[in-house]
């Protein structure tokens, strides 16, 4: 996660980087918590030069459910694509890569809980004038080796992990994004 946040510093530290801040809610399914169903809202803080843009992200994901806390925590490089080049305020199309870290507890089998996963995603958009955003992420994680695990007995001495691989997720996210330069970004 650190050397991911040392390339989002070095990518968006050019002389004329602007600060950018974007907020608003995601939702989505993860398969390493298959009962949860993850809505929250996330902000992001960063900066952009041009068509690219560099920022650290934080998402509540349990706003919903209050049985678990999951927070996400990451950082993501992104990068517009102009799809009018001779409008005033350009709608562009946008794809993002990033890695994230999950903390918190949610539950995995009948009788044991997560803490903790690593996650790398990609991810991609429709911007509507610099403003607006709504974008589609697909993320992979190493898979909880406990899902799947259950007791179904009277006294489970061990649980035996039973899974291992990729787990994937989906979210939808809709932002709204200020502080971009108010000069054109292509």
């Amino acid at each position: 996660m650190r050397w991911a946040l040392g390339v989002v510093v070095a990518v968006t530290s050019v002389a004329h980087a602007d600060p950018l801040v974007r907020f608003g809610m995601t939702f989505g399914a993860d398969r390493n918590a298959p009962e949860a169903h993850e809505v929250g809202p996330l902000i992001g803080v960063g900066l952009s030069s041009g068509r690219f843009s560099g920022e650290v992200n934080y998402t509540y994901l349990s706003f919903m459910d209050p049985e678990t806390a999951i927070h996400r925590v990451g950082v993501a490089l992104r990068a517009s694509f102009v799809r009018c080049d001779y409008c005033t305020d350009p709608d562009a199309f946008y794809a993002e890569v990033g890695a994230a870290r999950r903390m918190g507890h949610w539950r995995v089998a009948d009788d044991i809980d997560a803490t903790e996963q690593n996650e790398v995603y990609v991810a991609g958009g429709y911007e509507l004038g610099r403003t607006w955003q709504i974008g589609l992420r697909f993320g992979l994680a190493q898979r909880d080796p406990m899902l799947g695990v259950a007791c179904r007995g009277v006294g489970c001495p061990v649980a035996m992990p039973a899974s291992s691989g990729l787990a994937e997720s989906v979210m939808l996210e809709w932002m709204f994004q200020i502080g971009r330069s108010s000069h054109p970004m292509w």
